[in-house]
């Protein structure tokens, strides 16, 4: 029905523009809206072959179809004298003189065909092509999402493990920790199958998961081994954010920065959400330790999240400083402005 509507407002349009065109020599807008409204069968004859034929005969060639085209128009020219001779000229015009295999009026009334025609495919090839790449463009969104889809599977496995080895060590040596631990990671365990799903979660929840997992960490260590500075400053907590995109900067903190040393180790998360501006920074301790491998199931994750989700508008950046390079810093940047 939608394609039927754009037709006749087509034809409609076209039928004016002619007639209002052609009044313009007398001033008869009713005589010329008849007359016109006899030939337009003629032009819509003329179109309709056409784009049957181009769409027949473009299989065998493309002179094959533009043949198709051609024929479609002289014939409908021809019809158009036809449609003259028999009633549009006795009619509407009873003084002129009309002779039917005149060249000039013969190319006249071809050329009006050809001008139907040529307008009408030009409307048709267009919305095909904006057809064809708003089907193009839902495709590379769906494969997108199912890219990312795919990102968070792989994501949570590989943090669920890490969570349940923790576990597990604590279990072996009877700690009483045993059983804060079980608790933090039934939360976490809760938010990664059903939140994490989500395409976007308001930020304050994400921070939220980022509190329980450093507490979950720190529940793991005693306080002279481990030392733990947080803040979080957020000007819209409501700020969309894809799931699971800042929980592994501070998972390789942990596990670089504490995990690989006995005392005096060191995280620092400071985060910041100004005017859709987010700024992440993770410190952790590094003792000569080696940096984070880039490449590592975390980090690359979270670039190709950053490439899919948020296509330059967010970076990634690390380097190993201080004096001795005993400080490992990461920083997440992403521009949520649209």
């Amino acid at each position: 029905m939608h394609k039927i509507g754009l037709h006749l407002i087509f034809w409609l349009a076209y039928w004016l523009i002619y007639a209002y065109t052609y009044s313009r020599h007398d001033g008869n807008l009713l005589k010329y809206l008849q007359s016109e409204g006899v030939q337009m069968p003629a032009r819509i004859l003329s179109t309709y072959a056409g784009f049957w034929l181009l769409d027949q005969w473009s299989k065998k060639s493309v002179w094959w179809a533009f043949s198709g085209v051609a024929m479609a128009t002289i014939s409908g020219g021809l019809v158009n004298r036809l449609l003259k001779l028999w009633y549009v000229v006795p009619v509407y015009f009873p003084e002129a003189h009309f002779q039917f295999w005149n060249l000039g009026g013969t190319m006249i009334d071809v050329f009006d065909c050809a001008l139907a025609t040529g307008t009408a495919l030009s409307a048709r090839l267009f919305f095909r092509q904006q057809e064809s790449l708003r089907r193009e463009s839902q495709l590379q969104r769906e494969k997108t999402e199912a890219e990312l889809l795919a990102l968070k599977s792989q994501l949570q496995p590989h943090f669920l493990f890490n969570t349940i080895n923790n576990l597990y060590a604590l279990a072996r040596m009877k700690s009483d920790k045993t059983a804060p631990v079980a608790l933090q990671l039934a939360n976490l365990l809760r938010f990664v199958l059903y939140e994490a799903r989500k395409d976007t979660i308001p930020i304050e929840q994400e921070v939220k998961i980022l509190r329980d997992y450093i507490a979950l960490e720190q529940l793991r260590f005693d306080e002279d081994r481990l030392h733990v500075e947080t803040q979080f400053e957020l000007d819209d907590p409501q700020q969309p954010i894809a799931p699971l995109l800042l929980l592994p900067l501070v998972e390789n903190a942990f596990k670089h920065g504490v995990s690989e040393h006995r005392n005096n180790a060191w995280v620092r998360v400071s985060m910041q959400l100004k005017a859709r501006q987010l700024n992440l920074r993770v410190e952790n301790s590094l003792f000569g330790a080696h940096p984070p491998n880039p490449d590592g199931i975390g980090l690359a994750n979270i670039r190709r999240q950053l490439e899919l989700a948020y296509a330059g508008r967010g970076q990634l950046i690390q380097h190993a400083d201080g004096e001795k390079g005993n400080r490992f810093s990461t920083l997440l940047i992403i521009d949520f402005s649209d």
